[in-house]
């Protein structure tokens, strides 16, 4: 009989690290399959509409089982909500730097797979602001809600070609 821990017990580090990008990769993938697909039936703006409400779901959701799962304390600051978006589905398949000083970090994303896909398609970029502005907040307020994220730079803006976007986290004075 087939056992799932068994065999993921079995592998090599280095394949599991493999594993996690690959399943980041395969997250992207039907992330991107899902919004053309809604966008080339119902339009742009639907698709944009159904994918803020799924990452304001999602987002949470997958901030609180990464806490339960890394036992992440209450009230740990900017580097706690860090630490959840590095384990977040999407974040192995995606380039980001993180910038911290002593009381906020910027976190900035150099490559972005569905954003790459769509100009190598010729679709052109999509308006995914809002979609990460409720996804980051979200993440935040489940790990500490002190820490407040603002939007630098993103799609629909203007951005430099060797970045997609810019977030700050920092937490907010009482």
């Amino acid at each position: 009989m087939f056992d799932l821990d068994q065999e993921l017990a079995a592998l090599p580090g280095e394949t599991l690290i493999d594993l996690v990008k690959m399943y980041s990769r395969n997250w992207h993938t039907l992330d991107g399959l899902w919004f053309r697909g809604v966008e080339q039936r119902f339009g742009i703006d639907v698709a944009l509409e159904i994918d803020i409400e799924m990452w304001k779901s999602m987002s949470k959701t997958e901030a609180r089982r990464i806490k339960e799962t890394l036992g992440i304390g209450e009230r740990g600051g900017v580097d706690a909500v860090l630490r959840t978006l590095h384990f977040m589905s999407w974040a192995p398949a995606a380039g980001y730097e993180i910038e911290r000083n002593s009381d906020s970090a910027l976190l900035t994303c150099t490559k972005c797979p569905p954003q790459e896909a769509r100009v190598r398609k010729g679709i052109g970029e999509f308006a995914c602001r809002p979609t990460f502005e409720h996804g980051f907040q979200n993440v935040a307020d489940v790990i500490d809600p002190r820490v407040k994220v603002t939007c630098l730079i993103c799609p629909p803006g203007p951005h430099p070609p060797d970045l997609w976007c810019r977030w700050e986290f920092r937490i907010a004075p009482p």
